[in-house]
């Protein structure tokens, strides 16, 4: 999976253990691996690997760190800003594809349709427990859970004449005018 929002390379250890490595060809981590979410996974380590894009004759490779992180999930690694920038790829997510400089000419690598559709079906069929969980900052307390508020008062506004039933909420900032605008004959 091509991800250019995300600044790390990730492998996960089903990948790692496919391709006969093991945990003497770890480099040791004490960081943790923070999405956007702010959910936080553990790492089990950094490594570097060459990676090839895609076929010769107009390929390539480069040596890639990947962070290893034990997760199921549907791809083999994740290439992010790091690799791409690397290989100095512009990516057409619309296109679903990426085109890079060779040594020969520039080459273009596309996605397979099918390999897409199976990923993303093994994506949602992911049980819960595998998706990434929070790691306790131990300086930091239990959090509490947040209560939203709105931002101001509301008041209720019959959407229909002939249906009270049909409501809606809106700021009691909105002028008169516009909240009787919402009903709907």
């Amino acid at each position: 999976m091509v991800d250019t929002g995300s600044s790390a390379d990730v492998l996960y250890l089903d990948a790692f253990k496919k391709l006969s490595l093991t945990k003497e060809d770890l480099t040791a981590m004490a960081s943790a691996l923070t999405g956007f979410t702010g959910d936080s996974i553990s790492l089990l380590g950094t490594t570097i690997l060459p990676i090839t894009i895609p076929e010769e004759p107009r390929a390539k490779t480069i040596m890639t760190t990947f962070m290893v992180v034990d997760l199921p999930l549907a791809y083999n690694v994740i290439l992010d800003r790091p690799a791409l920038n690397k290989l100095k790829a512009v990516v057409s997510t619309y296109h679903k594809a990426i085109k890079f400089l060779t040594s020969v000419r520039i080459r273009e690598s596309r996605s397979d349709p099918g390999e897409s559709r199976r990923c993303y079906l093994t994506a949602i069929t992911l049980p819960g427990k595998s998706r990434p969980h929070q790691v306790p900052d131990p300086h930091e307390g239990p959090i509490a859970p947040m209560q939203l508020e709105p931002p101001e008062q509301l008041t209720e506004v019959t959407l229909k004449k002939n249906r009270p039933d049909l409501t809606v909420k809106v700021g009691t900032t909105l002028p008169k005018a516009d909240q009787s605008t919402l009903s709907i004959s």
